[in-house]
This record gives structure tokens, C-alpha cells and sequence, in this order.
């Protein structure tokens, strides 16, 4: 005959055990770099990496993709300005549209360029460098960016899914 203290020990086990097991699957999933899986057929093709990365930075690069929901489909046409990250080197792919009120940044004057002000929003007066950092005017923060998927050599992006960056404050000392 079992002590109480035997079986609850024993079935705390047998509960942990099964908790785990359960899980387990679940952890392998989440921890897989495995991204070959990536349904690419909502996405915006931007082109070949290999090309993306020739040439001068920033850069404007169009692009047209076809958006299924539901029942209705839509065919979008846009563009993205392409960047490299300072750190790694790696594609920066930013939105276009101003984080004031959603007009469309573009190119600044050449003026404005030998300033350090590369991408200008004329509907507001707002002035982001070439990295897509609000540098002046009403802009709350940075331009939006948008996640890498490399799929068969080729760059994709989520066109309806930016990222929101933020911009990064110096804490008081």
C-alpha cells in the first residue's frame, strides 16, 4: 500500500511527464529555423537578391503583386526604398509612407540631400535621412519597414504587413 506522500509524488511525476511530452512538439516547432515553408504567394516579389544588393544605396524599387482575400482579389502596384543595415549589412527594406499623416515620402532636392535629409514628404514638411529616420518636421518616427523573405534567390515582402519602428531615446542621467 502507497503513502499518501508516495502518490502524490508519484502522480505530480506522471503529470509533469505528460505535460512535457505534450509541449514538446510544440517547442521543437517554434525553435525550427526551418523557413522554407513560407507561402510567398501574397507577397510582393521585389526581384533577385543578387541584384537588390548592386548599386548605389538607398534605392526605389517597384513593385506589383496581386492580393487574395476571401472572395476578392486585388492587384496593388508600389514601391519600397532599399537601404543596407549599418550592423549587418544586411537589405533595410522601408515603407514609403510618411508616419505623420500617410502621404508618400520621395526623393528629396538635391539640396535638401547635401543636408543629410534623403527622403522628403511635401504634404507636411516631414524629413527622414537614408536609413528612414525622422530627422525633421512632424514625423513621430521612422519610416516603416518590412521583414526579408528570401525564397528561391528571390526578395519578398509582406506589402500589408510593416514593421513599426520606434525611435530610440537617450535615457536622462
Amino acid at each position: 500500500m502507497l503513502s499518501r506522500r508516495d502518490f502524490l509524488s508519484r502522480s505530480f511525476k506522471g503529470a509533469a511527464g505528460l505535460f512535457a511530452v505534450s509541449v514538446l512538439p510544440i517547442g521543437l516547432a517554434a525553435c525550427s529555423n526551418d523557413k522554407k515553408n513560407i507561402d510567398t504567394s501574397t507577397m510582393a516579389n521585389l526581384g533577385p537578391l543578387i541584384e537588390l544588393e548592386k548599386g548605389e544605396f538607398p534605392k526605389k524599387v517597384m513593385y506589383k503583386v496581386k492580393i487574395k482575400d476571401a472572395w476578392t482579389e486585388q492587384e496593388r502596384e508600389g514601391f519600397v526604398y532599399i537601404n543596407k543595415n549599418k550592423e549587418d549589412n544586411s537589405l533595410l527594406i522601408m515603407s514609403p509612407i510618411c508616419t505623420h499623416l500617410g502621404c508618400i515620402a520621395t526623393d528629396a532636392e538635391l539640396e535638401m540631400q547635401k543636408t543629410g535629409i534623403r527622403f522628403y514628404c511635401p504634404c507636411h514638411g516631414g524629413q527622414y535621412d537614408e536609413y528612414g529616420i525622422n530627422v525633421g518636421g512632424p514625423p513621430p518616427r521612422p519610416l516603416d519597414t518590412f521583414d526579408v523573405y528570401i525564397q528561391d534567390g528571390n526578395v519578398y515582402i509582406a506589402v500589408l504587413s510593416p514593421r513599426k519602428r520606434e525611435n530610440k531615446k537617450v535615457k536622462d542621467l
